[in-house]
């Protein structure tokens, strides 16, 4: 992909390019989750407004889904569909699902991973610092400070450093402590999985731990140049979902787009390794 005039603004934003196949099969898809949502809604016996509303947030949802999917792991199109449909279904069974940090989240991971294949601008980083605060004070997210304080830090530490970024993970570090203190939050807020969906959640989570562990090598590349992603930052923008999925421990409902997304992830690598290695005899 040329260098993309949104790269004069920001570093982290990725154009929508439509001449793309997976794009093309996205403008198909969006405007069918919003029906999805629309009618859910609509069964539901709900107000006109609503409805609108609802469908645009199952639209967001499956664009969160299906891009978060896409920055964590970038050489399989294929897994980021099935999580953009896992996504949906998450959606269908929760009152309430947190897409503001889904969208921080892949904010978060960018920066990391460097998928535009530019480092962060300071005003990514400023208005991702304020995404990251919105997210701890409006959805009760007291560890998500911690989410992004490693996430800066691995970009002022990785292969060619940010130092800025240390800046930026230290106040959130001190947001956090700030949060955890005002709020009264300690350990006993922490407990082990109770439900089955804990444990599945729990196990994905694993699973997905383990294949960031392995991987060593990627083949996407960065939209602006088309330089090759260093396997080390993909690796580190892994880690970044995986903690920012870990809150679920204590509030499942608000990152339960997240776990959804790395199921899917997980779901698409066994389906590929199934094709790839079919089972004979």
């Amino acid at each position: 992909m040329a260098y993309h005039r949104i790269y004069r603004y920001t570093s982290i934003a990725r154009p929508f390019e439509p001449k793309s196949a997976t794009t093309r099969a996205m403008l198909v898809l969006l405007p069918s989750a919003a029906l999805l949502g629309a009618v859910a809604s609509w069964l539901a016996a709900q107000p006109a407004l609503q409805i609108l509303q609802q469908g645009v947030l199952f639209l967001l949802i499956a664009y969160g889904s299906w891009a978060l999917a896409r920055e964590l792991y970038p050489d399989d199109p294929f897994a980021a569909f099935i999580s953009l449909a896992f996504g949906l279904l998450a959606a269908l069974a929760t009152d309430s699902p947190g897409i503001l940090i889904v969208f921080t989240t892949i904010a978060l991971v960018r920066a990391v991973n460097r998928s535009s294949g530019l480092e962060s601008r300071t005003t990514d980083s400023v208005l991702t610092l304020l995404l990251v605060l919105l997210v701890m004070y409006a959805t009760d997210s007291a560890f998500f400070g911690l989410v992004a304080a490693l996430a800066f830090i691995l970009d002022g530490s990785l292969r060619e450093p940010s130092r800025q970024q240390w800046v930026f993970g230290l106040i959130c570090v001190a947001a956090t402590i700030v949060y955890v203190v005002d709020h009264d939050i300690g350990l006993k807020s922490l407990a082990a999985p109770d439900t089955l969906f804990k444990w599945l959640s729990v196990l994905f989570l694993l699973i997905f731990a383990l294949n960031t562990a392995l991987l060593k090598t990627v083949r996407a590349t960065g939209d602006a140049y088309g330089k090759a992603l260093d396997p080390a930052r993909v690796r580190g923008g892994m880690l970044v979902g995986l903690f920012a999925a870990l809150q679920g421990i204590i509030r499942p409902d608000s990152v339960v787009i997240i776990v959804a997304v790395i199921a899917g992830i997980c779901t698409g690598m066994a389906v590929r390794k199934g094709f790839k290695a079919p089972v004979t005899g």
